[in-house]
């Protein structure tokens, strides 16, 4: 092989200190967001003019100003499923059982006040759907809670308010005993979407009889693993007892839960007969453990009727559309 001569090779050995040169300008030609995390971080922070902010970091609403007689104290504190218990430690997997997405928490005090520490807490709970912050609701509250009208249903709790509104369940506490708590949740109410996922269940209930209990069952109801989001609501009328349960969804989870019903039935040798009533389909099930029971479907419910096999109870699900 032909060697190179040396002329050529004395002129690379001294174009060397040039292209070190000319790399290290053009490495400081960066974009300072690609290593600068703080930049990215003030980026996706609500910005002070939102009433409302969904980002990556902060899924659930963020309510920044627009609380008229309030002022807020520091930045939200968002979590997530990874560090939820870093806020209610012992508690965290009870929410995220429950469906929990995300959390944001903020401090406020009044507008007029000196006050340095905080006076008011909420916490804004994102459980992914309304049904499921219903269930919080239900089960954070207490037997008999005193209801208040905030957001979609909210009662008094023993430091504040809780209540829900679409898919958020929120907690709003008084630090400050003399802190207006009512008042302030009714103006943070507002500022909270109800989103395409507002909670109209109860209005799906019929009126029976005098409500007597309304509990929410998150899975398993009465021992079967396929039915889970149960509203249960037991009426007392006619001196008897009779409990309605509700299931909701799309037209698919509905036709699911339905076809597992059918497999169930098949399986476990349990009777049923189909009745028809003004062009719906109803069944009667004869359960040797419940008793006789209606099992109602719709397109998007389904509902369960124990307490009573007289048929004239189908007439307040006639009207559900089929």
């Amino acid at each position: 092989m032909k060697s190179v001569p040396l002329k050529y090779r004395l002129f690379l050995i001294a174009l060397l200190p040039v292209i070190a040169a000319v790399l290290y300008v053009k490495g400081q030609r960066y974009d300072p967001a690609l290593i600068d995390f703080r930049a990215v971080v003030r980026e996706a922070a609500p910005s002070s003019a939102a009433s409302l902010q969904f980002t990556r970091e902060s899924p659930a609403p963020t309510a920044v100003g627009g609380i008229t007689g309030f002022r807020q104290l520091g930045q939200p504190h968002n979590y997530t499923k990874e560090n939820l218990y870093e806020h209610v430690d012992g508690h965290a997997e009870y929410f995220i059982g429950a469906g929990f997405m995300a959390l944001t928490v903020m401090e406020y005090v009044t507008a007029d006040s000196k006050a340095t520490a905080a006076e008011i807490q909420s916490e804004v709970f994102d459980m992914g759907k309304s049904i499921q912050a219903f269930g919080v609701l239900v089960d954070e509250s207490g037997e008999n809670p005193a209801p208040v009208s905030v957001g979609t249903m909210g009662f008094k709790s023993s430091g504040g308010v809780n209540f829900i509104k679409g898919r958020f369940y929120v907690k709003i506490s008084a630090i400050d005993p003399k802190a207006p708590i009512l008042k302030f949740a009714k103006a943070f109410d507002a500022t909270l979407p109800s989103g395409k996922d507002s909670f109209q269940v109860f209005a799906r209930l019929p009126n029976i009889g005098n409500v007597a209990n309304t509990r929410f069952i998150k899975e398993g109801y009465r021992g079967l693993d396929f039915l889970h989001n149960v509203v249960e609501r037991e009426y007392s009328t006619g001196g008897k007892k009779i409990t309605v349960a509700l299931i909701t969804g799309s037209q698919q989870e509905i036709h699911s839960v339905m076809s597992s019903f059918h497999e169930y039935f098949k399986k476990s040798g349990m009777p049923n007969e189909k009745l028809e009533r003004g062009g719906r389909e109803f069944y009667r099930v004869m359960d040797k453990y419940e008793g006789n029971w209606f099992l109602i479907p719709s397109r998007d419910a389904i509902f369960g009727v124990f307490g009573s096999d007289d048929e004239k109870i189908l007439e307040y699900f006639i009207k559900e559309k089929a």
